[in-house]
């Protein structure tokens, strides 16, 4: 089934509940109502805890109706789009939408290199080389953080960023677990963010009914579960930023009659794609497309995504027209469409229509 992003009930209404709670005024986002209820009740601690790929479809596959995430799951609700990590999780950190922030997916085209450049690595697309001798993404697409956004609106709330990449750092689920159980014992009112990229990792390699995904679920269960009987006065809050689909790969490369059309490769990501069209081939590039992946995907011109909101309301950044190509393609079937065979790495994947990929959970669990 297709599911389109609902920015009224998304992962984008978790930070504007979190940044509505603490007086940050200049958020015009859609809360989520059932989240507000809860932070009316000032707990000290407001923890999110995020685990990549962690959609509402995988926690169902994966655990017993019994089980502790299950049975504390509030609602589902909807990732933005694209349904990836580079777009969600920076919604979620800066609380704004994706046409906001410009993080629109994985590879990104910057003009000043006249390249496509994974973001989050800062390197290039087509060969995996360092991009730059500075960090590409963050020179031209900087983006404020919701704990400096909370932090600037209070002087009384400590905010804490555990992951591997934050300022508290965290490699294991056990690491996380004790992180999150050392800062919330500090005194004063706290906003703590976790990130895993578990289970994603293992889902891109395995797919997503594996049993080593099973596994991995299982763990995130129980140590959340271990985490919130030890936590006091307290709401932890369990999302994902996007769910996974078992995928089918294809390179464009291979498909003549696409690859000629094109004045560089595709970019943003291989289930949302990006097409910049020459010229001569524009008035011909979507029947020849949709020729050639007959019901794979949703071919949608720049403007046609503008007046769809696809990525969410707000002021766009300045960035994202030029991110944006003449045609955007986004997936509504199993597949991954990569530009190189040497991309082909991955037997789930994300950032399409998918209601399995849309979908994420809002699970929450209140400690006195």
């Amino acid at each position: 089934m297709i599911r389109f992003p609902d920015y009224d009930r998304s992962i984008l209404s978790i930070a504007a509940s979190v940044l509505k709670h603490y007086g940050v005024a200049d958020c015009p986002h859609k809360t989520l109502r059932e989240f507000d209820d809860i932070l009316d009740k000032n707990y000290e601690n407001v923890i999110v805890m995020l685990f990549d790929g962690m959609g509402v479809d995988a926690i169902n596959t994966h655990l017993a109706e019994d089980s502790f995430l299950r049975t504390h799951l509030v609602c589902p609700v909807s990732s933005v789009f694209p349904s990836t990590t580079t777009a969600a999780t920076t919604s979620i950190l800066s609380g704004c939408s994706p046409l906001e922030h410009g993080w629109l997916g994985w590879d990104l085209y910057f003009k000043e290199l006249d390249e496509n450049v994974a973001v989050f690595k800062n390197t290039l697309q087509r060969n995996g080389e360092k991009a730059a001798e500075y960090n590409v993404a963050q020179r031209y697409i900087p983006c404020e953080s919701i704990f400096q956004r909370i932090e600037k609106a209070n002087d009384n709330v400590q905010t804490y960023f555990v992951s591997p990449f934050g300022n508290e750092p965290a490699f294991t689920f056990h690491e996380i677990r004790k992180q999150v159980l050392r800062l919330a014992r500090k005194k004063g009112e706290k906003y703590i963010y976790t990130y895993s990229p578990e289970p994603d990792n293992t889902m891109h390699k395995y797919g997503v009914g594996s049993d080593r995904v099973k596994r991995k679920i299982k763990k995130i269960n129980k140590t959340v579960e271990k985490l919130c009987k030890k936590l006091k006065n307290s709401v932890v809050v369990v999302t994902a930023d996007h769910g996974l689909v078992d995928s089918k790969r294809d390179f464009i490369e291979e498909h003549s009659s696409i690859w000629k059309m094109l004045k560089r490769p595709a970019s943003i990501e291989p289930r949302a794609l990006s097409f910049f069209v020459k010229g001569e081939y524009k008035k011909f590039f979507k029947e020849e497309f949709e020729k050639e992946f007959p019901g794979k995907f949703i071919v949608l011109t720049k403007q046609e995504v503008y007046d769809r909101h696809l990525f969410g309301y707000g002021a766009a950044h300045p960035r994202v027209d030029a991110f944006l190509g003449d045609f955007l393609a986004v997936a509504v079937s199993d597949l991954l469409l990569f530009n190189y065979r040497e991309n082909d790495r991955f037997v789930a994947g994300h950032a399409g229509f998918d209601t399995r990929e849309m979908t994420v959970p809002f699970i929450a669990i209140e400690t006195s």
